[in-house]
C-alpha cells in the first residue's frame, strides 16, 4: 500500500513539474549580403534541455532539391549533442505537411479557436528588430525608410493581436544613403507554459478521434 502511494505520488509530483514548466522559444532571422539564415531554438529548464534547428537558403540547390535544415538536440549542463543531423525541405515536403494539415482542419472543427486560445497564452519577452536600408540615393532612401516602418508597426500590431507582449518591440531603421543594401536581424524570445500546450494537443486529439468514431459510423450504417 504506501509503495502504491509513493508511486502514485512521485506521479502527481512529475506531472505538476511538467505541467508548470515553462518553455523558451528563441527565432532569429538575419539577412546579410543576401544572405538569409534562421535559427530556432526551443528550451527548458534554463537551457539545460534545447532543441534547435538552422535554415540557411544559400544552401538551396535546386527547386526540386530544396532547402537544407541543420538540427541539433542537446542535454545537461555541458551541453552534451545527444543527436545532430541534417534533412532536405523539398517541394514534396511541403506539400505531404500541407496534405496532413488539410486532414487535421477537416476533423478538428475548432483548429483555428484552439490555436488562438493558446497563442493568447504565449508570452512575448523580447523583440528586437534592426533594419539597414539604402538604395543609394537619399529621396528614395527616405521612402524606403517610411514603408519599412509602416511595416514593421503593422507586423507587430498584429502579432500583439494574436500574443501577450510583456515588453515594448524595439525597432530601428538605419538609413544607408550611399549603397544599395537591406540587411535584417530579428529577434524574437517568447515563452510558453508546458500545460497550455498540452491542454491544446488534448484538445484537438480529442476532436481529432471523436470525428474518427462519427465518420466510422456513418459509414455502418451507410453499408447496413
Amino acid at each position: 500500500m504506501n509503495g502504491w502511494l509513493i508511486f502514485l505520488g512521485s506521479i502527481v509530483i512529475i506531472v505538476t513539474i511538467i505541467w508548470f514548466t515553462s518553455v523558451r522559444i528563441q527565432i532569429e532571422y538575419k539577412r546579410a549580403s543576401e544572405n538569409d539564415r534562421i535559427d530556432v531554438e526551443v528550451s527548458a529548464y534554463k537551457r539545460l534541455i534545447k532543441y534547435r534547428f538552422t535554415v540557411n537558403l544559400l544552401q538551396i540547390e535546386s527547386l526540386s532539391r530544396g532547402v537544407q535544415v541543420s538540427k541539433e538536440a542537446e542535454a545537461g549542463q555541458a551541453m552534451e549533442t545527444k543527436r545532430k543531423k541534417k534533412m532536405w525541405i523539398t517541394p514534396r515536403t511541403i506539400q505531404r505537411y500541407q496534405r496532413k494539415y488539410a486532414q487535421l482542419l477537416h476533423n478538428v472543427r475548432d483548429l483555428h479557436h484552439i490555436f488562438r486560445q493558446t497563442l493568447k497564452c504565449v508570452h512575448g519577452e523580447v523583440i528586437e528588430w534592426r533594419t539597414n536600408v539604402g538604395l543609394g540615393e537619399a529621396s528614395a532612401t527616405g521612402a524606403a525608410i517610411g514603408a519599412v516602418w509602416f511595416a514593421k508597426s503593422l507586423l507587430i500590431a498584429l502579432l500583439a493581436h494574436y500574443i501577450s507582449l510583456h515588453t515594448r518591440p524595439r525597432l530601428y531603421v538605419f538609413p544607408e544613403f550611399q549603397r544599395e543594401v537591406l540587411d535584417m536581424h530579428l529577434l524574437c524570445i517568447l515563452r510558453l507554459r508546458m500545460g497550455h500546450a498540452i491542454i491544446a494537443v488534448i484538445r484537438i486529439a480529442v476532436h481529432y478521434f471523436r470525428k474518427g468514431r462519427e465518420q466510422i459510423w456513418e459509414n455502418t450504417r451507410f453499408k447496413a
